[in-house]
C-alpha cells in the first residue's frame, strides 16, 4: 500500500485566487489560431462518440425548432421519463437532469459542502470537481492514485477527517480510462454512508466501458441516499453543443437537489434531442461496435511506436511519452496536420509527459498515427 497524499489547494476564503478548470475541446481556439473552420480539424482532445450526433436526435432538433418561443419544459418530464426507460429499475423521482454534467457537479458541491468543509477527489481526475468545490468555499482534499494509477479504497479512508463531507469518484476515470469494480464501489458506498459522507459517482463515460454491468451503481444509486450517480448523454450521443446530463439518486437527494436547481437549464432541444437519442439503439451498438474494434487498434499501435498506454477501458486513453518530447510540444506539432490532442499536464498527479488520445474512426485513427511517426521519429 502507498502512501496517503492529503493536499489542501490553495484556499484563502475568497475567489481571487481561483482559476477556471483546464478542459479539453478547445478546437474553436485552436482553428481559430490556424485560420480554418472548425470542421477541419480532428479533435483527439474531447472524449466524444466519433460518429457525431445521433441522427435521431438531429432530426429532434430540427422538429423541435417550432417550440423555440415557448419557455423548456422545467421539469424535463419527457426526458426523465426517457431516461428511467434506459437506466432499467429507476423511475423520474430518482433523475435529475442538468445543463450538462458540469451543472450537476457544482449543484452537488452547492447542496452539500459548506465552508470548510472537506471534499476528497480521487486525482489524477477531471478538474471542475475541485473547481465547483473551491468555489462554495469548501477544501478540496487530493488523495493521488497508487503506482499505475491502481485505487485502494482503505487508502481513500485514511484522508477522512471530522470535516469530510463528500468523496468524488470518477468511473471509469478521467484522463486514465481506468476503472473501478462494482463490488468495491459498493464497499465505499457503506463505508461513507457510516461516516455520513456523500459520494458522487461519475459515470459519464460508462457506456463506452465493454463490462459496463460490473463497474456500474446507476440502478443501485435509488437505494441509496448518500450516493449520487452522474451520467451524461454529451459523450455517447455527440451531444457536446447541447449539454445534457443528469443525476440518479434516492428521491429525497434528488428533491433536495431540485431545489437549488436553475431555473430552465436544460432547453427545448437539448431535451428534444435526448429523448430521441435514448431511443436509438442501433446508433448505440454501432459506437460500442466501433470502440471495440478501434480501441485495441490504436493502442496497439501507438505501443509498437514505443508510446507507453495505461490500459484503457473507456473512449480514450493515457499515453505517457516517456521524455521523447512535451505534451506541450506534441500537441503544437500535431496541430500543424489539423489534430487535437489533450495536452494532460495540468492535472493534479500527471506532468508534462502526458497526453490523452480520444478513440476515433479508423480513418481518423491512421490519420493520428502517421502524424505521430512523423513528429515522434529519432
Amino acid at each position: 500500500m502507498g502512501p496517503v497524499t492529503r493536499l489542501q489547494f490553495g484556499h484563502s476564503g475568497t475567489h481571487s485566487d481561483m482559476h477556471a478548470p483546464d478542459h479539453g475541446g478547445d478546437a474553436w481556439d485552436a482553428c481559430s489560431m490556424l485560420g480554418i473552420p472548425v470542421t477541419s480539424i480532428v479533435d483527439f482532445s474531447a472524449s466524444v462518440n466519433p460518429l457525431g450526433t445521433s441522427p435521431l436526435a438531429a432530426d429532434a432538433i430540427r422538429r423541435a425548432i417550432q417550440f423555440l418561443s415557448f419557455y423548456p419544459n422545467n421539469d424535463c418530464s419527457r426526458l426523465k421519463e426517457a431516461i428511467a426507460s434506459y437506466i432499467e429499475g429507476v423511475s423520474s423521482e430518482n433523475i435529475l437532469v442538468g445543463n450538462g454534467s458540469t451543472e450537476i457537479i457544482h449543484l452537488f458541491s452547492q447542496v452539500f459542502l459548506e465552508t470548510a468543509d472537506e471534499a476528497i477527489i480521487l486525482q489524477p481526475t477531471f478538474s471542475e470537481y475541485e473547481y465547483a468545490i473551491t468555489l462554495n468555499g469548501a477544501k478540496p482534499i487530493a488523495v493521488q492514485m497508487e503506482k499505475n494509477f491502481r485505487f485502494d479504497a482503505e487508502v481513500l479512508f485514511k484522508s477522512v477527517t471530522p470535516r469530510t463531507r463528500a468523496i468524488i469518484l470518477c468511473n471509469p476515470n478521467n484522463p486514465t480510462s481506468t476503472t473501478l469494480d462494482k463490488s468495491d464501489l459498493e464497499e465505499i458506498v457503506e463505508e461513507a454512508a457510516k461516516r455520513k459522507i456523500m459520494l458522487l459517482l461519475d459515470e459519464c463515460f460508462i457506456e463506452f466501458v465493454g463490462d459496463s454491468e460490473r463497474r456500474s451503481l446507476s440502478r443501485d444509486s435509488k437505494d441509496h441516499e448518500n450516493l449520487v450517480v452522474l451520467r451524461s448523454l454529451t459523450k455517447v450521443f455527440g451531444l457536446a453543443g447541447l449539454r445534457v446530463g443528469y443525476a440518479i439518486s434516492n428521491k429525497k437527494t434528488i428533491t433536495l437537489l431540485n431545489k437549488f436547481k436553475v431555473t430552465w437549464s436544460v432547453n427545448t432541444l437539448a431535451q428534444a434531442a435526448g429523448v430521441a437519442a435514448l431511443s436509438d439503439a442501433k446508433y448505440l451498438d454501432e459506437t460500442k461496435h466501433l470502440i471495440r474494434k478501434e480501441r485495441p487498434y490504436l493502442k496497439e499501435s501507438l505501443h509498437k511506436m514505443g508510446v507507453y498506454i495505461t490500459p484503457p477501458k473507456a473512449n480514450f486513453m493515457l499515453a505517457n511519452l516517456q521524455g521523447r518530447m512535451t505534451a506541450l510540444e506534441l500537441k503544437q506539432r500535431l496541430l500543424t496536420h489539423g489534430i487535437l490532442i489533450r495536452d494532460c499536464s495540468a492535472f493534479r498527479g500527471l506532468d508534462s509527459r502526458f497526453v490523452r488520445f480520444a478513440v476515433r474512426t479508423r480513418k481518423d485513427n491512421m490519420a493520428l498515427l502517421r502524424a505521430l511517426r512523423e513528429e515522434l521519429r529519432g
